[in-house]
């Protein structure tokens, strides 16, 4: 009986590609927002983002475990181990880049806030700076929420591919207890036959030694019968 050759990669895999795809259309749509704005769809994106990459680096390091997992138990053949170890390098190499690229166009945006800001200080009142300090903070609020709720959406999908990779691991358990099971039935059955085939060995031994021990009597009363014979042949002359 054959094992089962299944696993959790592809679901898993697939998962991270989703995630960096939506990464990087988010990261595009925020470079083309304008940063001195202060829109609530730029704040969005950025706590998207933020969290989007969060998640990427914890379903990479699930990847790894399952990927770790398929090379101990040799759950797949070696090309396709190979194969996975080149797909999990560039999600890691991709994700990296990924950060990078956020991390640079933050500061840029930053930079250029703060050369802006001066200016912009300058032309208003303190009436009117009063005023934008309380939007931002409104929009600053409503993206802290927004993103709460996007990180609890994306840890819920999160558990549950890790669920379902536990409940695919607990039937290959299964299956491996059953396949040891069933081994171990075939040991017992061929134990049991070759018990039997020893007492037959021993039982056709002992017929053997019988049948030569009633041969080599045959001499012995040859002998004794041509002696009584000559014997005989003596008292009659």
């Amino acid at each position: 009986m054959a094992l089962v050759d299944h696993d959790s990669w592809d679901i898993e895999y697939e998962g991270c590609e989703r995630l960096r795809h939506q990464l990087l259309v988010h990261l595009n749509q925020r470079q083309q927002l304008n940063r001195l704005n202060r829109t609530s769809k730029y704040d969005q994106l950025t706590a998207s983002i933020e969290s989007g990459l969060e998640q990427l680096s914890k379903d990479m390091k699930h990847l790894k475990v399952v990927l770790d997992n398929a090379i101990t138990w040799e759950t797949s053949p070696e090309e396709e181990l190979q194969q996975r170890r080149i797909d999990w390098d560039r999600l890691t190499s991709q994700l990296r880049e990924i950060r990078e690229k956020f991390t640079n166009s933050s500061r840029s945006n930053v930079v250029t806030a703060a050369s802006a800001s001066g200016s912009v200080w300058q032309d208003q009142d303190l009436v009117s700076g009063q005023g934008s300090s309380s939007r931002d903070t409104a929009l600053d609020v409503e993206a802290l929420k927004q993103r709460k709720i996007e990180m609890l959406e994306q840890q819920n999908q999160g558990l549950e591919v890790l669920s379902a990779t536990l409940s695919r691991q607990r039937q290959l358990a299964t299956q491996l207890g059953n396949e040891v099971e069933d081994q171990n039935n075939i040991l017992d059955n061929l134990a049991n036959a070759m018990d039997r085939v020893e007492m037959g060995v021993q039982r056709e031994t002992q017929s053997i030694g019988q049948v030569n021990r009633r041969d080599s009597t045959w001499g012995y009363w040859l002998v004794i019968i041509a002696l009584f014979v000559a014997i005989i042949v003596v008292v009659l002359v």
